[in-house]
């Protein structure tokens, strides 16, 4: 019995060993037909956590499947409020769904009452801001703009601001027929970067706008010599995500002139 038992015990444990094998085998399987398992897996992000939603979610959206991106992100959001800022910007800047993109980032911000958070490059209130203009909420974008500008204004000074901040910011201006402060902020921001045809071109909507027709024909033409240049180096890329311009718009304008 002792010498059955002896023998027995071997196999048993070799088919659970094998048992154990294939199952892993199958896991691996699983994990190499999908990347963002794959990478997490070599990430050692513990499953369930708000850190491997949050990871799954990016990889997701890497991969353009966005459905799973936001099931994934409001996950991690649940598990962790901060991570309501992912989903604000990727709302914002994706997604292009510019209520939920203001809920989340409020949400976010929320957390720190007395601090306006930082975040993708910018201030929370600059990135509401953003989502306001595309709303068409242009007095509510200049009010959540300038706070960020104006604090970073205030501690650093305006050299220290990114032109294209300035830039937005005078398109609500713009929107609102207040041209002379959209002509201020597009200074600010020419004088930021000189090479910008987005400066350029909103430049001379404000000169327009202020009947100044040959300093406007003069920025227009500065803005199409620009954006050719921008062409040839970047190709397709946009010189600002949330607001850009091409060749034919600024053709009409200089017919506007005509």
């Amino acid at each position: 019995m002792k010498l059955c038992l002896l023998l027995f015990l071997p196999f048993s444990l070799l088919a659970q060993n094998n048992e154990r094998l294939l199952e892993q085998t199958s896991e691996l399987l699983l994990i190499n037909q999908d990347p963002a398992l794959a990478k997490l897996a070599r990430s050692g992000t513990v499953e369930g956590t708000a850190e491997y939603y949050l990871k799954q979610g990016q990889n997701y959206s890497s991969r353009r499947d966005f459905e799973k991106a936001i099931v994934m992100f409001e996950k991690s959001a649940e598990l962790d409020p901060k991570n309501h800022r992912y989903l604000g910007e990727a709302f914002l800047v994706q997604w292009y769904d510019y209520p939920r993109a203001l809920y989340h980032l409020t949400t976010y911000d929320a957390l720190t009452p007395t601090l306006d958070d930082f975040g993708m490059n910018s201030y929370v209130s600059y990135l509401r801001g953003l989502a306001h203009q595309k709303l068409n909420d242009h007095v509510k974008a200049i009010e959540q703009m300038s706070l960020s500008i104006n604090s970073t204004e205030l501690k650093y000074g305006s050299d220290w601001v990114d032109y294209t901040n300035f830039v937005n910011r005078a398109i609500s201006y713009l929107a609102i027929q207040q041209p002379k402060e959209a002509l201020d902020d597009l200074n600010k921001a020419l004088k930021n970067d000189a090479s910008s045809p987005l400066t350029q071109f909103y430049r001379g909507k404000a000169l327009m706008a202020l009947n100044r027709r040959v300093e406007a024909e003069t920025a227009f033409r500065n803005a199409l010599i620009s954006l050719k240049a921008f062409h040839l180096e970047q190709g397709t890329h946009q010189e600002d995500e949330y607001n850009s311009i091409c060749e034919e718009q600024i053709d009409d304008a200089l017919a506007e002139l005509k």
